[in-house]
């Protein structure tokens, strides 16, 4: 067997062990219980992992899926609708469907030629692509188990903290840096890499943390007119938003409804939960703004006069770089991993929480969509807005700085926060 076949395999196993751990995770009652309109039931997710490798596997190798009927049932297809998959097989008929498409996914590994100029094959793109597929939907478990958290009774557990001021900003010099990458195996809305100016900004060294979140709230944010959109406006009136998705209000102060049910909130720890609707109404109340996605990726991989880098502190990812990869049930306190800080001193540029600009999910010049439309090309209207940085949830891979999420300015049950620029 070649390395490259030997590597994929021992990232498809690592990945699927992290995958059943978590299916470990999820209380028999709520497997098939659809918990939010924006998802799936949660064991959907599981065997929509195994359906997504075999199926792209087996599409590039021309060869039939192991079973129709329940490749369909984990679809994520217009004539399967999410209230159609609460019909899927028990917990161990769901392990047996993983344990079943894995060994397909493994006997092809084993009989395809990687040294093709198939794109499909080509240095095993269609198993890379599952592997970090895997990866993602390992995050949206991760939401939908705080989610059914949200629906369980929650023990005070509240500590109370004051509001903190706003952090230092850092300065930015201008320069122009090529943003996107050509590298094989990353996302098709990654690719076509193209050369962006960027004139000088600062850019907070931090996240905005929960005590600074807390005197947004003091000072009437949410109830400040002046300080939102009018359609971010609308949105926290019919939401009835007083405080980002996951606190709770509890007799000495603030909760958090994690995962694993309610925790305290450390006032250091990175604000999480809050929509773009409410980044941007804090970015306003603070006098600073979002920043741009090409902003983002030029202080995250790009100081001046140095290389662009894959990773915000250069190559190769560990637990001393960053919060991520679920080794926590939550973000850490700001500035917690300062190997991983960039060459400019942000902190958690990589981690922790994902974080909001100010930029809509648009295709870079030349966009052409791989393997699929419906990965990014159906997102790409005008009505998502972009997320950059990974979060405590996020696996390995997909902190790279080129790595482009997107989510709807209304959503806000993702581990999801923001740093102010200016």
């Amino acid at each position: 067997m070649s390395d490259r076949k030997a590597q994929l395999r021992q990232q498809l196993q690592e990945v699927r062990e992290r995958t059943l751990w978590l299916f470990e995770q999820v209380p028999d009652e709520f497997l098939r219980r659809r918990v939010h309109s924006f998802y799936s039931p949660i064991g959907w997710h599981f065997g929509h992992v195994g359906r997504t490798e075999e199926y792209w596997v087996c599409e590039a190798l021309k060869r039939p899926c192991s079973d129709e009927r329940l490749s369909f049932l984990y679809a994520d297809l217009p004539d399967n609708p999410k209230d159609n998959r609460v019909n899927i097989p028990d917990r161990a008929g769901t392990v047996a469907y993983l344990e079943q498409t894995r060994r397909v996914v493994l006997e092809a590994l084993d009989g395809a030629d990687l040294d093709t100029e198939d794109p499909y094959l080509a240095d095993g793109y269609a198993w890379e692509f599952a592997i970090q597929h895997e990866c993602q939907h390992q995050e949206t478990i991760a939401e939908m188990l705080q989610l059914i958290q949200k629906q369980l009774p929650q023990p005070e557990v509240a500590v109370p903290f004051e509001p903190a001021p706003l952090g230092e900003m850092v300065p930015i010099l201008a320069g122009a840096f090529c943003m996107g990458s050509d590298v094989r195996h990353l996302y098709d809305n990654e690719k076509e890499p193209h050369e962006v100016t960027v004139a000088p900004f600062h850019l907070a060294r931090h996240q905005v943390t929960a005590a600074q979140w807390a005197g947004f709230m003091a000072e009437g944010g949410y109830e400040r007119r002046e300080l939102w959109s009018d359609e971010g406006w609308h949105w926290r009136e019919a939401e009835g938003a007083v405080a980002p998705e996951y606190w709770l209000r509890q007799t000495d102060g603030w909760a958090y409804i994690a995962p694993h049910g309610a925790r305290p909130i450390h006032p250091d720890e990175a604000c999480s939960s809050v929509s773009w609707f409410e980044a941007d109404a804090f970015a306003r109340w603070a006098g600073k703004r979002l920043p741009t996605e090409a902003e983002w990726e030029y202080a995250a991989s790009a100081a001046p006069g140095t290389a662009k880098r894959e990773f915000p502190w250069g190559s190769g990812t560990s637990s001393d770089h960053a919060c991520h990869a679920l080794r926590h049930w939550s973000p850490r306190p700001v500035g917690s991993h300062p190997a991983g800080d960039t060459l400019l001193g942000l902190s958690d540029m990589a981690g922790n929480v994902w974080e909001w600009t100010s930029s809509r999910f648009l295709p870079y010049p030349g966009f052409q969509a791989f393997p699929y439309d419906g990965y990014s090309k159906d997102h790409m209207k005008g009505e998502h807005f972009v997320c950059r940085g990974g979060s405590w949830a996020t696996a390995s891979p997909i902190l790279r700085c080129t790595f482009r999420n997107w989510y709807v300015p209304t959503y806000r049950q993702g581990f999801l926060g923001l740093r102010l620029a200016e």
